[in-house]
């Protein structure tokens, strides 16, 4: 068994893995703006069939990974992980071709925000602005006390009796 989690841990860091991955990421972004056009019904059902083999794709990456992790309770407790099994998941979802289902059809392009797990130059901007949330938070609230105090004297010295 450690052999083969080795096996798909080196497949997984693979750089030729990853650039796959990524085209595969940019063909599906390309495929569901393509569906935004009124094509032919034979392209239409081209998409449809290239959908279903992206998603099986996804699935096979993501099961990649899992078998790749040393320690596979570690595997969801990185959010990343969890964001694309989320993702790969409501793809995996039958969605019919009505506009009540139309919602569903839309959280497929989220597909598409899985280039920010993939790419680490996106991870690390992703979590430097989650980061820097808090502190933005906090920077508003003191500026929230700053004006608060200035608002309050000045009622109290410009009043008119």
């Amino acid at each position: 068994m450690r052999l083969v989690t080795n096996y798909f841990a080196k497949l997984k860091d693979n750089r030729f893995f990853q650039i796959i991955v990524v085209s595969i990421i940019i063909l599906n972004a390309i495929l569901i703006g393509a569906t935004t056009y009124k094509l032919d019904p034979i392209f239409l059902d081209i998409i449809h069939i290239l959908d279903y083999g992206i998603t099986i794709f996804f699935v096979i990456e993501l099961c990649i990974r899992y078998v790749g992790e040393p320690r596979k309770k570690d595997f969801f407790k990185n959010g990343w992980n969890v964001f694309d099994t989320i993702i790969v998941a409501v793809s995996l979802i039958p969605i019919p071709n009505s506009s009540s289902f139309l919602v569903l059809r839309l959280l497929r392009i989220f597909r598409v925000l899985r280039l920010i797990s993939v790419i680490p130059e996106l991870k690390k901007i992703i979590e430097a602005i989650l980061a820097s949330i808090t502190r933005v938070f906090f920077v508003s609230l003191l500026l929230f006390i700053i004006l608060y105090i200035y608002a309050t004297m000045g009622s109290i010295l410009f009043h008119a009796d």
